[in-house]
């Protein structure tokens, strides 16, 4: 059997994620408060859509900031594979949360859009000053979010940078509706809020197709890419037996590995192939943390 190391410890990791998340957090909320109140004040229901899908952003930092206390704790006799799958857990709710917010704005922006009492939106120059300011925050968040996400392999930040990164397209539809509301085309506030919701349902499936197969250990790669990879090795006559999953941005391996037949014997030159199998891994795949049987050939 060999480990590999890990580029992060527990306690660095941790502390990244939640400066990032700290960070985020408040430019969140400056966004969620200056788009309620533009949207407030116009009577808009797209720009109060545009807040409410930032305010979920909000919220996945919190969830985030709670989470890391469990995701990161290290390896106990209950959890021998760590704690990792709690963050992917959380990203898997993210998507819950954006499809509940999906459905509650497609709600009203029916309601509005085939009510002959609803109120119309007054759109001034300060509506569309805020939404050029927050959209220049968001851009902000999600490349910043994305690249430290990246770099700390956290499925969370990653997740939530997208949310965040379809809250720059969502608003900059929403600045180009109020634009043709200003304009007379008040039909057209609603339009934009349910053109809103279906950003947030395409974000949320986003989000599942990448955690739910986490969440089920599905394999990552095909058996057939790792017997490739550990066949090249020199030494090594064949590997059956091969499983796969990923978690916590890791990808554990477990394979039965042949050796060549004039080495079954010479147990330093089988190890010393099980590590090159392992770097061969993991020049491909990143950090790999491989469980390898050797076993002699069969012999008739």
């Amino acid at each position: 059997m060999s480990t590999g190391v890990s580029e992060l410890t527990s306690e660095v990791y941790r502390r990244g994620v939640r400066r990032v998340l700290f960070v985020t957090l408040a430019l969140n909320i400056a966004v969620v408060i200056g788009k309620l109140i533009a949207g407030l004040l116009a009577s808009s229901l797209s720009v109060i859509s545009d807040a409410i899908h930032s305010a979920v952003d909000s919220l996945n930092n919190i969830v985030g900031l709670v989470v890391m206390k469990y995701a990161t704790a290290e390896a106990d006799e209950g959890h021998p594979y760590g704690h990792a799958k709690f963050e992917t857990l959380a990203a898997f709710i993210i998507a819950g949360f954006l499809f509940v917010t999906c459905y509650e704005i497609g709600t009203s922006a029916f309601k509005r859009l085939f009510s002959s009492d609803a109120p119309h939106p007054e759109i001034s120059f300060l509506t569309i000053g805020v939404m050029l300011a927050t959209i220049i925050a968001n851009l902000i968040v999600t490349t910043y979010e994305q690249r430290e996400g990246k770099r700390l392999r956290s499925a969370f930040l990653i997740a939530d940078a997208i949310h965040t990164r379809s809250d720059v397209l969502v608003s900059c539809s929403v600045l180009a509706g109020l634009v043709l509301v200003k304009l007379g085309y008040l039909w057209f506030d609603p339009v934009v809020s349910l053109g809103v919701a279906a950003f947030i349902a395409w974000n949320g499936y986003q989000i599942f197709k990448t955690t739910v197969p986490v969440l089920v250990d599905a394999a990552p790669v095909p058996p057939s890419r790792i017997a490739e990879i550990a066949e090249s090795v020199p030494g090594v006559h064949s590997v059956h037996d091969i499983r796969s999953r990923t978690q916590g941005g890791e990808m554990f391996i477990e394979m039965h590995l042949h050796v060549a037949e004039e080495i079954e014997h010479d147990h330093v030159a089988s190890h010393a192939i099980t590590e090159e199998v392992e770097r061969k891994l993991e020049q491909e795949f990143g950090k790999v943390i491989a469980t390898i049987h050797v076993e002699p050939l069969p012999h008739p």
